[in-house]
């Protein structure tokens, strides 16, 4: 009988998985979606990549990270999901803070226009797709609110439990 729930369980990842791979193909096929999203990231320094391909690539990090952060919920105690937040939204917070001074540094001194040096900085961030910024700080803060509402339950459940034991 053991057997066959290994066997089952072994079908069972390895349609997660299959499932997880057509996934992240599909975000990157965002790509090819034809037409003109608009031009919002653009600015005095010229137009960034196409949006189709921004959202491809952010979308695939978001995909890539959704697995490991389920699993780091439901496996983890509250205090590791709560301390791997506090450190996903701090890297992520950081690199944006690096990404600021850079631009502070090298664009600003040079700038026709330095009134648009939020805006310079919001499109370096958005075009920086190698590294997941935005996302590091959005699953950090998602793993943080989880760890909270989690407590927030424990909470309720031990208050419950006591009011039945009186």
């Amino acid at each position: 009988m053991t057997t066959q729930l290994r066997s089952l369980a072994v079908w069972k990842w390895g349609l997660l998985l299959l499932l997880w791979c057509g996934c992240l193909y599909g975000v990157l096929r965002v790509t090819e979606i034809p037409g003109d999203w608009g031009h919002w990231i653009c600015g005095p320094w010229g137009c960034g990549p196409k949006l189709q391909a921004l959202v491809a690539c952010h979308g695939f990090w978001l995909v890539l990270l959704a697995p490991p952060t389920i699993i780091f919920c439901a496996a983890l105690p509250t205090r590791q999901v709560r301390l791997i937040g506090t450190l996903l939204a701090g890297w992520g917070a950081a690199a944006v803070l690096i990404v600021t001074l850079i631009q502070g540094w090298t664009w600003l001194p040079v700038a026709l226009h330095p009134i648009y040096f939020g805006q310079r900085v919001l499109f370096c961030i958005a075009t920086t797709v190698e590294i997941p910024i935005v996302q590091f700080v959005c699953i950090g803060l998602l793993l943080r609110y989880l760890a909270k509402s989690r407590d927030r339950r424990e909470a309720a459940e031990g208050d419950r439990a006591n009011e039945l034991e009186a």
